[in-house]
């Protein structure tokens, strides 16, 4: 039975919200968080009545920023002091708003073939976007949450971090199992510490302070063999998700551009991997491209000119493993096609940059 004197409801429902406007979002996760509040037994409606989440609308709920960030501090109160609310939501998390997804991901072969996935869920979720980036033996998890009002607190901001760190911890555990190749979680903010004696279900330790919201693990994680493989139904799942996306499937060389970064090696291989990597065959991507009027090896060069740049004005540059990790058979190899970009060596290109930046 609900404990209904632990809440004290808000004096005034706020009107039901239409999508208009960047301060209203899809609210996609809402089953979660009333599975969340049902755990932590507390009453959630009030509180969806008062940010204005109508549940009743035909299509997804909207809800605005400034309501969320309130609901959430809201339910982190009401679940203390026994449970933290931001790890109960996330162990809660499942793909409601969008089914085909959550068959998409327990279907992959492996996490690599689950990496579209991220883009599908950023695009459903506009104040969150995942990515992966490899960098040899190690890669990242990327996470950016956006909140762009600068008076939130570091800590409220933090509760989204969490929640999704949570979620991202179930699935690693119900996909593999327990297991080591997650080296640490990084967090950019300091949990509260009830945070910390509730994460013993976390696959790897949490690292607080640091520049980034991320998990790192061994980059072998995602091509280990996942149990649930099934090609027909993942094929069949990665079509629905995309006809359940139709306005707001990324254009094409936006695709490309973002497989780049996630996967740097694609950057030496040709169109067929890049096909596979997508899900695609390889005549498909080739007519999608010549529909578009592009040409992969135009999106290829550009990805590795913006990437080479970026690799370069980074505080520590090793010229050799950015040559690696644009692709390039050795450093001679980048050396020549970095002057036929710019008109000068990498080195050269470096300090002209950083004697810029010093003058400004």
């Amino acid at each position: 039975m609900l404990d209904m004197t632990r809440f004290t409801p808000p004096p005034v429902s706020a009107p039901p919200l239409r999508a208009s406007g960047h301060d209203v979002i899809p609210f996609v996760a809402a089953n979660a968080w009333i599975k969340a509040a049902m755990h932590c037994r507390f009453n959630i409606d009030p509180l969806f009545s008062a940010a204005g989440v109508d549940l009743n609308a035909s299509n997804i709920a909207m809800v605005r920023k400034s309501a969320l960030l309130k609901l959430m501090q809201q339910c982190v109160d009401l679940a203390a002091p026994t449970n933290h609310f931001p790890l109960v939501m996330g162990e809660h998390f499942a793909f409601d708003h969008l089914p085909a997804l959550e068959t998409f991901l327990a279907t992959s072969p492996t996490l690599r073939h689950a990496l579209p996935a991220l883009q599908w869920a950023s695009m459903t979720m506009p104040n969150m976007s995942l990515r992966v980036e490899e960098h040899g033996a190690t890669s990242a998890l990327i996470l950016d949450v956006d909140i762009p009002d600068p008076e939130v607190s570091a800590t409220l901001r933090g509760y989204f971090v969490e929640a999704i760190f949570a979620a991202i911890s179930k699935i690693v555990r119900l996909a593999l199992g327990p297991n080591t190749l997650i080296h640490h979680i990084e967090m950019r903010h300091q949990p509260v510490a009830r945070f910390f004696e509730l994460t013993a279900g976390f696959p790897a330790p949490i690292r607080t302070g640091q520049a980034r919201d991320a998990a790192v693990f061994a980059t072998r994680m995602l091509d280990t063999p996942l149990p649930g493989a099934s090609p027909g139904l993942h094929q069949r799942a990665q079509e629905l998700v995309r006809q359940q996306l139709p306005t707001t499937e990324e254009k094409l060389d936006k695709q490309l551009e973002r497989a780049f970064r996630q996967q740097p090696a694609l950057l030496g291989q040709g169109l067929e991997r890049m096909a596979d990597r997508l899900g695609l065959h390889p005549r498909t991507l080739q007519r999608r491209l010549r529909d578009a009027n592009q040409q992969f090896t135009d999106i290829q060069t550009s990805c590795r000119l913006d990437m080479a740049r970026a690799g370069l004005l980074a505080t520590q540059c090793d010229i050799e493993s950015l040559s690696a990790q644009l692709g390039f058979a050795d450093r001679h190899s980048f050396t020549r096609a970095f002057k036929r970009w710019t008109g000068l060596s990498p080195s050269a290109w470096r300090r002209q940059e950083l004697q810029k930046q010093q003058q400004r």
